[in-house]
């Protein structure tokens, strides 16, 4: 009794203390946004004084738009960091056994004694042994859940300052922020367009999600889906107003330029791994149940498919078509060339005026001056001549870069924490700790790129190549800082008796693997596809050998790229099975994902720097604005390219991690240790399962490059047809506001029909493999078909990304001739990397990315029907019949989405067309020939 007193004074009197902080910390917080602001307004003057050399180009005034307070990330960060202090006391309470203890019950898959952690009293009476496909209880590792909560808070405080630090950035010239509203204009329509489709299809899996798996998956189900729509769009948001910033901060140093780019980037990668990792442990604190997380990462990957392939499908559609148009195409030359010619222009102006004050002569500045204004004038007109489509590639790189890798990111967080769960619990001895491991390495890698987002070292004078080291060596101090914990909250249950020292070592080594495979596999991805090494520089140099060299070169530099990633997976994986076998295969997945919050920021930061790079060439002639944007630009691919090699990896890891969760599953539901069934002898089943996966495999590579196709395709013929072009009547941005959101609303109505194919595809592929070959077939389908996807992406990412870093190195004037002359865009060279690039585009941006997230909702659907849902048997004796069906009825659908639907929306626009028509003769108003195009132009998309 006495004790009991002692410990409700002592949680009394920190309640207090923590009521206390909180009150101060929310009044900080507060005062501090508020001296912000002040400090902002009052200091705004620095802000709007040019750098030296710019100051003496131009008499002009120029006009910078300031940045403005955001009070929603002003509050959002005191509320985060209430819940930062309140998982701190709560983890701090569960460490000395004052937390309220949270115990569960699940079935267990293997056969071994109770949980050393308790409870003592388990639900099968007097049981001194856990049985296989009998119920257990257990202690929730809370240290654990309180401590990811707690990471989880600190990664949405920093997403918040980065947020309220972008805004309060200077915005830039006019002519910036006219791109910017263009470009953000176009990203609300492709937004809006397609919320409802998600939402229509959350339904439909939730609905199926609730009766298989109940209402816990379903709220699972429900707050995945949630919060990766809200990182998406969260992250988009940002990054279009973050690119005007960059753009304008590139004019000052690349040191506040680069800090202003990897934390606008940060801001998608933190949001959307925070919100994972805060979700996952927060709904199992609430459900307890970890078959039902399995719902978590089923909306999760609905949202996530959707956002890749239909934004991929969106962006390089637009691409291509804008291409596919022959008076565009050339008109893109033209663009390419005068840019190419006004950079080298000014960079020898640039070199004359430093020649003449180095010799101290003067008299010429004024002229000379007068020359580079009237330079950018002839820049301002290109960027207010251009077709409006040609801002539509900026629309996908935001669409697909940001928002399709911050989505395949979170999904993969949730689906391996998931699974990690399931098997820590259900198929280890210790499931406290083994459980709370994958946790505990999540949140430390959670804090610590956080921390390294706010700082990364630049000097003027680094490369794109240096930059890179740069952002390497913070990602070595968020693995130094995630092993640390790691060792000490393994060895600390090393001293407990609990594990013995060969185990100890044996977590330590998987987790460091786990942490390096990621790395690696980018390092030996960008050798092949960045312009610093001599793969790319090759590939340009023997481009003028003709279009034949370009593709055969570029696709075999991509096998070659292939098989070094493959063989660091392989071993890693033969090492970890032989030390820890299943639950190693998960740690290591674990550890995998611990550093995706800053890989992700970085991979952002790609398609911000990749706009800021076109703002910068399209708005100003200083030619260190140009040269800082060229770096970003070709630092910033390196970047874009490594977040989709991660997404692959990542996918492998998870898709292996969901596979090995199915097979314990189903075989314990059958009262049979599956441990025994995982070396069995190949079957006719599945031997066809493995067929399977690869043709089902291809055909989803084919139902997207088609879509890509079609979709180029319908571009064209609407840019040719409709009057798309800008308003030469209106001033430039106005002239391209209408015109661009025309093309914005067709180009997303036809990714949204486009993308009813690989769903289909995917929907299909594990109810033909489960029904037709039973589950030894099905599972031996995903493997197959995991380990093709793994190679296949990998593939066709470095040679699209070899083909476009080749086109940026000619470009940019860094290819020269034999006789020291610069070699431009009116070069063979630069033409026949063209064609390698369109070909490449599909590939590296749509094809690749979205192979990722195929075999991740095919995993997901065989796992939601397989395993709650028990759909499928051992063998598929009496299941053969609806095999045949799905294979009919995905055929049928397919069809349908291809013919069928061209022709449904065919009729409803001939009944609007008329209606109106009607309308017109009744109210006594001529039918004028382009009135529908004003209105439907979604429903011509056929």
């Amino acid at each position: 009794f006495e004790t009991s007193v002692c410990r409700n004074a002592i949680i009394s009197a920190m309640l207090s203390h923590f009521i206390s902080v909180v009150h101060f910390s929310a009044q900080s917080i507060v005062y501090l946004s508020r001296f912000l602001c002040l400090r902002h307004v009052t200091c705004i003057g620095k802000w709007y004084v040019m750098p030296q050399e710019r100051r003496d180009a131009t008499a002009e005034e120029i006009v910078i738009f300031e940045g403005t307070f955001n009070w929603w990330a002003a509050w959002c960060m005191m509320i985060w960091v209430l819940c930062f202090l309140a998982s701190a006391v709560l983890m701090v309470l569960s460490t000395r056994g004052s937390a309220f203890a949270i115990i569960s019950e699940e079935i267990s898959f293997i056969k071994e004694i109770n949980p050393p952690y308790g409870p003592e009293q388990q639900p099968v009476l007097d049981a001194t042994m856990r049985e296989i496909n009998q119920m257990f209880a257990y202690t929730l590792p809370q240290t654990a859940l309180y401590y990811s909560l707690a990471a989880s808070s600190l990664g949405l405080f920093t997403v918040s300052y980065f947020a309220s630090f972008i805004m309060l950035e200077d915005q830039g010239t006019k002519r910036v922020v006219d791109i910017s509203f263009l470009v953000s204009k176009a990203v609300k329509v492709y937004l809006d367009r397609t919320l409802p489709l998600i939402l229509a299809l959350l339904f439909l899996g939730g609905w199926y999600v609730n009766l298989t798996a109940g209402w816990r998956a379903t709220v699972c189900f429900s707050a995945g889906a949630a919060m990766n729509l809200i990182s998406t769009r969260v992250g988009i948001s940002v990054t279009i107003r973050g690119q005007t910033r960059l753009a304008h901060a590139l004019g000052l140093e690349l040191f506040d330029a680069l800090q202003i780019g990897i934390r606008t980037g940060s801001i998608g990668g933190l949001l959307a791994t925070s919100l994972g990792l805060g979700g996952m442990a927060g709904m199992w604190l609430l459900i307890s149940d970890t078959m039902s997380l399995s719902g978590f990462g089923s909306g999760a990957s609905v949202v996530s498919f959707y956002m890749r392939v239909g934004g991929g499908i969106f962006s390089k559609g637009a691409d291509i078509g804008g291409d596919l148009v022959s008076d565009m195409e050339e008109q893109r030359h033209e663009e390419d060339q005068r840019l190419f010619e006004l950079q080298q222009k000014m960079a020898e102006l640039e070199d004359m005026r430093k020649d003449r004050a180095r010799k101290g002569l003067e008299g010429d500045d004024e002229d000379m001056m007068d020359r580079l204004r009237k330079m950018e004038e002839q820049m301002q007109d290109i960027a207010s001549q251009l077709h409006p489509i040609d801002y539509l590639d900026a629309v996908g790189e935001a669409i697909n870069d940001v928002s399709g890798t911050c989505a395949d990111l979170f999904e993969s967080m949730v689906l391996i924490l998931g699974t990690c769960t399931i098997i820590g619990v259900k198929g280890s001895a210790i499931p406290h700790f083994n459980s709370g491991l994958p946790f505990w390495i999540i949140a430390s890698g959670k804090i610590g790129c956080s921390l390294v987002a706010y700082f990364v070292h630049v000097h003027e004078r680094f490369s794109a190549q240096r930059i890179r080291w740069s952002l390497r060596f913070n990602l070595i101090l968020v693995i130094s800082f995630v092993q640390a914990v790691q060792i000490a909250i393994s060895f600390q249950e090393y001293l407990r008796g609990t594990i013995d020292f060969d185990r100890f070592w044996h977590f330590c080594l998987i987790s460091l693997m786990g942490q390096l495979i990621p790395e690696i596999c980018v390092s030996l991805g960008e050798y092949f596809t960045s312009q610093d090494y001599a793969p790319v520089r090759s590939l340009a140099i023997n481009a003028d050998l003709g279009v034949v060299q370009v593709v055969l070169q570029g696709f075999g530099q991509g096998f070659f790229s292939t098989g070094l990633p493959a063989v660091v997976i392989i071993a890693c994986v033969v090492v970890t099975w032989r030390l820890e076998a299943h639950y190693g295969l998960a740690l290591l997945s674990a550890s995998s994902v611990s550093g995706t919050g800053f890989q992700g920021g970085i991979a952002s930061f790609g398609a911000i720097a990749t706009n800021a790079h076109k703002i910068v060439h399209l708005t100003t002639y200083h030619a260190m604005s140009r040269h800082r944007a060229n770096i970003c630009a070709a630092l910033g691919d390196t970047t874009a390219h490594a977040g989709n090699t991660i997404s692959a990896v990542n996918a492998f890891s998870s898709v292996f991690n969901i596979t090995l969760t199915l097979l314990a599953q189903t075989y314990t539901s059958l009262d049979v240790n599956y441990m025994q069934v995982t070396g069995s002898l190949l079957s006719n089943y599945s031997q066809a399962g493995l067929v399977l996966g690869i043709v089902m495999t291809f055909a989803f590579v084919a139902n997207t490059m088609i879509s890509c196709l079609d979709t180029a395709q319908a571009f064209a013929n609407f840019t040719k047809e409709k009057d798309v072009g800008r308003i030469a009547q209106l001033p430039f941005p106005q002239s391209h506001v209408k015109p661009l959101k025309r093309l914005a609303a067709f180009g997303t109505i036809m990714s949204m029909r486009m993308v009813f194919s690989p769903i289909i595809n995917s929907l299909a592929c594990p109810m033909i493999g489960g029904f037709m070959l039973g589950v030894k077939g099905l599972l031996f389908m995903i493997s197959g078909s995991n380990v093709l996807v793994f190679g296949l992406s990998i593939w066709l990412m470095n040679s699209g990304q070899s083909w476009t870093s080749a086109r940026k190195f000619v470009l940019f004037g860094l290819l020269r001739g034999t006789d020291g002359s610069v070699i431009g865009p009116d070069s063979p060279h630069y033409q026949n990397l063209g064609v390698g690039e369109n070909i490449g585009g599909p590939f590296e941006d749509t094809t690749g990315p979205a192979l990722n997230n195929f075999i991740k909702f095919v995993a997901v659907f065989a796992f939601v029907t397989g395993g709650p849902g028990r759909l499928y048997d051992e063998l598929p004796t009496n299941t053969m019949h609806l095999g045949l069906i799905s294979v009919f009825g995905s055929i049928s659908l397919v069809v349908f989405s291809r013919v069928g639907l061209n022709l449904l929306l065919k009729f409803a626009n001939n009944m609007l067309q008329r209606a109106r028509e009607r309308q017109a003769y009744e109210e006594g108003d001529d039918i004028v020939e382009n009135r529908k195009d004003d209105d439907d132009d979604e429903f011509e998309a056929s």
